[in-house]
């Protein structure tokens, strides 16, 4: 019996070890980002670089807010994830709800497409989107990034809150239709609260995707004022000469946000994962 508790006791303490070794690894490449952000030229160009910053400094930070394009692609980034997060948690709602709620043709095989949808990587898509577009002229501007967004994220969006759906009760629509209640009065009333932790989870998802796109940003866009933050970022890289610092600031002014967003959703976030699960 003492045996068994003291092998149980080594389990433990080499599961906690190894998820300690884990964290750190996950972590350390964060903060030395932040780390070299507050780091000046000698010190980041140093033939043996070290943790420990000797002459902290905020000179990379102003140089990209004030002397770059970080602050004009920081606004493209919000307008554009804000705009596609807000699109896809509209449209997986209503997709989602009708996928549990109603039976009817081809059902099967819309479904099959959402899965299909969803697997496509973005590199097959980019060239008939970017061909699209030329004919249609939306190339270079919002639409021609929130939409491509918008297509790669619905999928997801649509089969994690069908499994939402699928877990609240009938009888609480049967007896709000009973009362008078619409479809879609009864979904936004009663169905959307309940499942309120797959929305936020779909929606931290969603703007998570398109705030880090890179390859639509890359191709489908010329201008400035329109370029998103991974590719302003690109814009610190020289033919010649990468300016480290100023990439470590503005990855780190980018990662804020997130960092943010998902400290303050965290809980809501995990529960809306593991309760909504992809059924078949």
């Amino acid at each position: 019996m003492i045996k068994n508790r003291h092998t149980e006791k080594i389990k433990v303490a080499a599961t906690h070890l190894f998820l300690l070794a884990v964290v750190i690894i996950a972590i350390f490449p964060i903060l030395w980002m932040f780390d070299s952000s507050l780091k000046g030229e000698s010190e980041i160009y140093s033939s043996s670089p070290t943790f420990w910053i000797e002459s902290p400094t905020f000179e990379n930070y102003i140089r990209v807010i004030f002397d770059s394009g970080i602050p004009r692609a920081f606004l493209n980034s919000l307008i554009i994830s804000v705009t596609a997060t807000s699109i896809t948690v509209v449209l997986g709602c209503l997709a989602g709800y009708g996928f549990s709620r109603y039976r009817f043709r081809a059902r099967k095989a819309l479904y099959v497409g959402l899965l299909y949808g969803q697997m496509m990587p973005a590199v097959v898509l980019i060239i008939p989107i970017y061909l699209v577009f030329t004919k249609i002229g939306l190339m270079d501007s919002y639409f021609s990034l929130i939409l491509p967004d918008v297509a790669i994220t619905v999928p997801l969006a649509t089969l994690m809150l069908k499994s939402f759906f699928d877990g609240v009760s009938v009888e609480l629509e049967d007896a709000a239709r009973i009362d008078g209640a619409s479809k879609l009065g009864i979904l936004c009333r009663i169905i959307v609260p309940i499942a309120k932790p797959g929305l936020v989870s779909v929606a931290i998802y969603t703007f998570l995707t398109t705030w880090e796109e890179f390859l639509f940003a890359l191709n489908l866009t010329n201008s400035a004022s329109i370029r998103t933050l991974p590719i302003a970022i690109n814009m610190f890289k020289g033919e010649f000469v990468i300016d480290w610092g100023a990439i470590m600031a503005s990855g780190a002014v980018i990662s804020l946000p997130v960092i943010l967003l998902f400290v303050l959703c965290n809980k809501v976030f995990v529960k809306g994962l593991s309760e909504g699960g992809v059924k078949g």
